[in-house]
């Protein structure tokens, strides 16, 4: 998916950025695309390459250099990244990663060899930085956390529907901010739906996710797995009723299972 990205942009930069002819009442008038800069960027750990490399190809495609600040949980792949792009013959320094703590990402904001900035996080990352770049009058580019609402009709196709709200909800552990977070399913086919869903998650193998055979790996870390049985366990107190899962495992590594 990476080198899908590298690739799109190589084959249509050209065309993407061509001058672009306006009508105006002088001779000749167009729109020609030009580089800022240097763009920064905080990604996030969920998908620690292809968030960056989503960023990276067009931003360097255009003609800018990179800035990564990527999140503390995996600076091995910051650092890897980095060295790709050294390997693949860009210039020196043409996107560098740094290792800082998230307080000093203000100051990169702020330097004046920065010319923008963007972020794909949560609503609250998203408003510091904003409000930071908004600060020095900075463009910038944000993608927060979603509440993807899954919504099941009277005249739904059940079985494909069961398919897709599991394959969706369970993507890369539950930890894709495009993952089904709330599913809406109308009183008519509630039953039917719950007993498939239901079914349908047993099927998840969960294990190793280096082995061919695991569908459903590790959380990304132990606090991260530990919110996660809080919610459930508080949602329990307050009425909900656990049809499957709902409990911390006894092996090694950030495990939670499939949980309805």
């Amino acid at each position: 998916k990476c080198a899908r990205v590298c690739d799109y942009y190589a084959d249509n930069a050209e065309e993407f950025l061509k001058p672009e002819i306006v009508d105006t009442e002088a001779n000749k008038s167009f729109v020609s695309y030009q580089p800022l800069g240097i763009i920064f960027a905080v990604m996030p750990w969920n998908f620690p390459f292809w968030q960056v490399l989503r960023f990276a190809a067009p931003t360097l495609m255009v003609g800018n250099a990179g800035l990564l600040k990527h999140a503390p949980n995996v600076p091995g792949c910051a650092l890897a990244i980095e060295e790709v792009f050294q390997k693949a013959g860009f210039p020196k320094n043409i996107f560098r990663s740094i290792i800082i703590d998230v307080g000093i990402a203000k100051n990169i904001i702020e330097n004046p060899l920065i010319k923008a900035v963007t972020l794909t996080g949560s609503t609250r990352a998203g408003k510091a930085v904003s409000a930071q770049a908004g600060a020095v009058l900075k463009k910038c580019v944000m993608e927060l956390g979603g509440s993807d609402p899954y919504i099941i009709l009277e005249d739904a196709l059940i079985e494909d529907s069961v398919n897709t709200s599991v394959a969706s909800r369970l993507i890369n552990a539950g930890q894709s901010c495009i993952a089904a977070k709330r599913f809406v399913v109308v009183e008519e086919v509630y039953d039917e739906f719950e007993k498939l869903f239901v079914e349908e998650m047993k099927k998840y193998k969960m294990g190793d996710p280096l082995k061919e055979d695991t569908d459903l790996g590790p959380q990304a870390r132990f606090d991260l797995r530990d919110e996660l049985h809080r919610q459930v366990t508080e949602s329990v107190k307050k009425g909900a009723k656990i049809l499957l899962g709902g409990i911390i495992p006894d092996m090694s590594g950030a495990f939670y299972p499939q949980t309805v």
